[in-house]
């Protein structure tokens, strides 16, 4: 089996998680660095994962020859590091969400296009094990021809966006978004239509319900985690449940599934690594995916494209709420003042524009050259 090189960078929250997950995949990733422009943390890091830690992309690069770069940064930065990684011939995978605007996403695009590498998105909502279900409870017709949906998300709401499209299946083709300032919190509602007639009611935020969604049809609806169905006045709810079983002393995730009749499974293809909960399977599943890219040419299995289209929807109800609620079409077709307020931001943080070149924005975002802390190997 082909192992490949990957360093991640980035040493937040997100990539310890993402750090806790890739010893399991040891038959087919092999951890060669980390990078951080804290040299503090990348130093932590490093010593922690026996790996040498960096605080310049390129030297490690340079140093460690990676096949692939996992990146955690915040968002605005993703765009900097795909194109470095991709200029070397690195292929890349980015968390979420892609980039704050459609314009940073398509130069992350161009630019893999342009040097002939993967990206993949670690986008984890339809990844879980309970979200496949669903897929596979729509597919199956258990909740027949699906009419609207509500989603409630407070944090990440382009995730929100993922779960709902994936489940519907269907493009957006209009968004409306209204939003005001409640003392020193935002509220923010949205209603999506898609081609194929759904509609979305999206608030944010919620406290009372959390990341909450639920998908109606003409014969049942996936409220939450339970799967809904009609029987004429009554009606029968079943829990979506997530089974465990034991590999070499450790508990990780076998199977999801929904005890109709007959029932509906969804196995997990990966448990062979261990995966212990839902976002470790979906961390798993997004690292195997870009691997699966890389080593059989294959495209990645969710994708740049596919975590654009999830963040448009969402900048799409933003500019209509800067808009006093106008409908906006979509897909886009010019930049946004949404988005022109994000570049502005961007060029206050870090005194260049996002589309100024890559050398004039890698030298701010990445001032230190070197490694910081070399492992003995």
């Amino acid at each position: 089996m082909t192992k490949l090189k990957i360093a991640v960078v980035g040493t937040g929250g997100r990539a310890r998680a993402h750090l806790n997950t890739l010893p399991k995949l040891e038959p087919i990733y092999e951890l060669v660095g980390v990078c951080d422009i804290d040299e503090n943390r990348a130093t932590e890091v490093a010593q922690q994962m026996t790996v040498s830690g960096y605080t310049d992309i390129e030297t490690l690069i340079e140093a460690e020859s990676p096949d692939v770069i996992l990146i955690t940064v915040p968002p605005d930065g993703h765009h900097v590091i795909t194109e470095v990684a991709a200029s070397h011939g690195v292929h890349a995978i980015t968390e979420t969400p892609i980039s704050t605007s459609l314009p940073c996403a398509d130069r992350m695009i161009g630019a893999a296009a342009r040097y002939g590498v993967k990206l993949e998105v670690a986008e984890n909502v339809w990844r879980w094990p309970h979200e496949r279900l669903k897929r596979k409870i729509v597919d199956a017709g258990l909740i027949g021809e699906i009419t609207h949906a509500h989603l409630w998300y407070t944090s990440g709401s382009y995730h929100g966006m993922n779960a709902i499209r994936t489940l519907v299946g269907s493009q957006a083709v209009r968004a409306v978004g209204h939003a005001k300032e409640i003392g020193d919190r935002s509220w923010e509602i949205g209603i999506v239509e898609f081609e194929n007639g759904v509609s979305l009611v999206y608030e944010f935020p919620t406290r009372r319900r959390g990341n909450y969604w639920e998908i109606d049809g003409t014969s049942g609806a996936l409220v939450g985690n339970d799967l809904v169905l009609y029987r004429g006045s009554d009606t029968e709810t079943y829990s979506i449940q997530t089974v465990t079983t034991e590999v070499d002393g450790v508990s990780v995730v076998d199977h999801a599934r929904v005890d109709t009749d007959p029932p509906v499974i969804w196995e997990n293809p990966l448990k062979v690594f261990g995966l212990e909960n839902a976002d470790d399977v979906a961390r798993g599943a997004a690292l195997h995916s870009i691997y699966q890219a890389i080593v059989e040419g294959a495209e990645p299995e969710y994708g740049a494209i596919n975590g654009r289209t999830d963040q448009e929807i969402l900048i799409a109800i933003r500019e209509s709420a800067r808009n006093g609620g106008e409908p906006i079409d979509l897909p886009l077709t010019d930049m946004t003042g949404y988005e022109e307020q994000m570049h502005r931001e961007y060029h206050e943080k870090y005194g260049v524009h996002p589309f100024d070149s890559i050398e004039q924005q890698k030298s701010i975002l990445f001032p230190q050259r070197g490694v910081v802390w070399a492992a003995r190997r």
